[in-house]
């Protein structure tokens, strides 16, 4: 049968993994809050929303824009007005080429000048129109990087939560004036909670309980004990006074009726499992 062997290290302490002051991106007026404190929430999920009103009115801008040089990008009537004057234009120069051939002096030479010059024109008006077109996507392209930006300034003033968590402080209510880089909710991780504690060197080396599981103990209401089981996560390179090296693990926690078991602050005894082996 398996045995296992303990290293026990009483009174460690149960601490937070994250602990996130939520910020502020952009500064502005808070138009809406929309947790309250000791609410679950996700990660990505929308906090509360400063005032987007004028990043709205830049993005529709940016958007009409960006359309009416799509339009422009799009429209080909002067090219294909060019291409017909260009035909025309060819045309009345073979023909005055071709009177000239059968007989000479019919066309003066100035006017063969001239019909060729306007050949020529119609051929660099071509080659306009085509130009102003490409310029009109490349305005496009400009006018979309801004609906991007604007895209970016609207999600900006949206305060979203990094992680899953409990909402435990609101810093500012609906109305109130934040500013860029200011916290405005406190959102802790609940799930899972670090434990730690110290061991005596002289018994355990780092290499017992490197990566080792861990059954955590603490007391809970009604003279019951509650345990949970977790894994040794670091292991300090520092021996303190008394012989003694910081042990952390990473524990799952539960919930019983709705509220985590295992709470920041608590006191937890840690069993780490050190050893096993089959009698």
């Amino acid at each position: 049968m398996d045995a296992s062997q303990h290293a026990q290290i009483k009174l460690c302490l149960v601490s937070l993994i994250e602990d996130i002051q939520v910020p502020a991106r952009e500064t502005g007026a808070l138009v809406s809050v929309d947790v309250v404190e000791g609410q679950f929430v996700t990660a990505g999920q929308l906090l509360a929303q400063v005032d987007d009103r004028q990043s709205k009115l830049d993005k529709l801008a940016a958007e009409l824009e960006r359309d009416a040089a799509l339009a422009k990008a799009e429209d080909d009537i002067e090219v294909r007005y060019a291409e017909a004057a260009l035909a025309v234009a060819t045309a009345e120069l073979a023909r005055a080429q071709a009177i000239e051939a059968k007989s000479p002096g019919g066309v003066t030479q100035q006017e063969i000048q001239k019909l060729r010059l306007a050949k020529h024109r119609d051929e660099l008006q071509i080659d306009r129109s085509k130009l102003e077109m490409r310029v009109a996507k490349m305005n496009a392209e400009v006018h979309q990087a801004s609906v991007q930006a604007a895209d970016d300034a609207l999600a900006r003033r949206q305060i979203v939560s990094p992680i899953d968590g409990v909402v435990v402080t609101n810093f500012h209510e609906r109305g109130e004036w934040v500013s860029a880089g200011q916290p405005v909710f406190q959102v802790i991780r609940i799930d899972r909670l670090r434990v730690e504690g110290f061991l005596n060197a002289s018994e355990y080396s780092p290499e017992d309980v490197a990566g080792r599981q861990v059954i955590v103990e603490v007391p809970v209401a009604g003279g019951r004990s509650a345990r949970f089981q977790g894994q040794v996560v670091f292991i300090s390179p520092i021996v303190q006074a008394g012989n003694k090296y910081r042990v952390r693990a990473e524990v799952a926690n539960r919930s019983e009726n709705g509220h985590p078991m295992l709470r920041p602050g608590m006191s937890a005894t840690m069993n780490v499992v050190v050893k096993s082996q089959v009698r």
